[in-house]
């Protein structure tokens, strides 16, 4: 059963046959209980009036010279009964024809209160269930007990309850249809949002729509929002695997260029053939290494931290054996974690030490802490900083300017790689929600690079 509207509909379903069970079955008792105590008020009322008529006659003999005014009494086998017994003297109605009541003593199912009263269920003169009331009095002036009866046939509270139940039972049969209906309405309504939802990304399918609405239910609200970020990080992925070819194309274009006309002279210059597909070769790498940090999901690499003092000094060790005549000055906070795979953080302080042990001529400092400035959304002790800068000759400010609109293009063939390199930088920290400024000249005279990431645990 894969519908959530048919599950929600056959649960209800069953939820309302329960709860209507349960309070039909208390409202059949309930009333059943009821209309017997009326029944047995009934019979309990004909007997005091049996009993209001009873007299002596001359002899001493139990009589009741009035007629009762219940017209039953005098009726063969109505249904309505009384008898009175005491020692050598029977009197009873006409109603009983020539049938007797059985003696309170030999009546089964007796069931005597606290006033006396024996109650009892018995089979009466048409062997129809009747209700008997046998009640022991005392009269003035007579010594003997006086034993008062009175039945009622059952007939007509039977079919009183009867009635009722057919009645109850086609009212909860109704009221439960009514409430099925109710629920399916209620889900069908309720799960109008999600397929509202269906239809959006339908259309966000086919370029028609951009995201999910925002005012979504606060139930779905939260599911509306994650799936607007995947639509959103689906779209990056987009415009950076775009991104990725131009900048291929655009690295590629000249080497390829160069190779083709040194080729094809009469006199073909190997070298620089040569130089050149090495150069393509080093600029397809760079590029392997971009799609890999891009295929990568920054979700998952930033479920645990990395500590950039900590991977600088390794960095740092490692370039100091490739350029032993600079000062490579590595400091910070020890505990400073950034929310990045620590493979990636690597390969960004690589690149930008690399790129500044190039162009310095004795110092490279690098600087790792808490971010100065934050913008006002944001938490500064969210964010770390991480700064590199060299004692170079600097960055002319075109060139900068060059650089950030044009992420790839080379600044000195000489040195190799300092544009691809940035622009592998700038990708990791924007995958990891972070940021790259290029000052042309710092404070040690070269240029001066900032890099910000996310805090790990923010």
């Amino acid at each position: 059963m894969k519908s959530i509207t048919l599950r929600l509909a056959i649960l209800s379903a069953l939820w309302v046959v329960l709860g209507l069970t349960v309070v039909g079955v208390y409202v059949n008792q309930a009333t059943t209980l009821q209309l017997q105590n009326a029944a047995d008020a009934r019979i309990s009322a004909l007997h005091d009036a049996v009993t209001a008529n009873i007299e002596f006659d001359a002899r001493g003999l139990i009589q009741l010279p009035h007629s009762l005014p219940t017209p039953e009494f005098d009726q063969p086998l109505s249904g309505v009964y009384w008898q009175i017994t005491a020692e050598g003297n029977l009197l009873r109605s006409k109603s009983l024809w020539d049938e007797i009541l059985p003696s309170p003593q030999s009546s089964n199912n007796n069931n005597a209160n606290n006033s006396g009263s024996q109650w009892s269920t018995i089979k009466g003169p048409r062997n129809e269930d009747v209700r008997l009331l046998s009640r022991a009095i005392t009269l003035p002036d007579f010594k003997q007990t006086v034993w008062v009866q009175v039945a009622v046939a059952q007939e007509n509270t039977e079919r009183e309850i009867a009635s009722l139940r057919r009645s109850l039972l086609y009212g909860l049969t109704a009221l439960g249809a009514l409430l099925v209906a109710g629920v399916c309405v209620i889900v069908i309504a309720g799960l109008q949002p999600l397929r509202q939802a269906k239809n959006v990304l339908h259309a966000i399918r086919r370029g028609q729509n951009a995201r999910l609405a925002e005012n979504a239910p606060d139930e779905i609200a939260p599911l509306f929002s994650e799936i607007n970020a995947l639509v959103a990080e689906n779209h990056q992925a987009v415009e950076r695997a775009r991104c990725y070819v131009g900048n291929l194309a655009h690295a590629l274009k000249t080497p390829l260029t160069v190779v083709t006309n040194a080729l094809a002279s009469s006199t073909p210059d190997l070298a620089l053939a040569q130089q050149q597909i090495a150069l393509l070769n080093r600029t397809v790498a760079y590029h392997l290494a971009r799609a890999r940090i891009s295929a990568r999901s920054a979700a998952q690499s930033a479920q645990t931290g990395a500590t950039p003092l900590t991977i600088a000094r390794e960095v740092a060790a490692a370039l100091r054996r490739i350029a032993p005549q600079i000062e490579i000055v590595v400091k910070g906070d020890p505990i400073a974690q950034v929310a990045i795979d620590r493979q990636d953080l690597i390969e960004l302080l690589g690149n930008l030490m690399e790129n500044a042990i190039k162009w310095a001529h004795s110092l490279c400092l690098v600087e790792i802490g808490l971010c100065p400035q934050a913008d006002s959304d944001i938490d500064p002790k969210a964010r770390i900083s991480i700064r590199i800068q060299d004692d170079g000759p600097g960055m002319p400010d075109e060139v900068a300017s060059t650089l950030a609109r044009q992420r790839g293009e080379r600044l000195d063939e000489a040195q190799v790689g300092f544009g691809l390199g940035l622009a592998i930088v700038e990708e990791i920290a924007l995958l990891y929600g972070g940021s790259l400024a290029i000052v042309p000249k710092g404070a040690l005279g070269g240029v001066r690079i900032d890099v910000t990431l996310p805090a790990f645990g923010a």
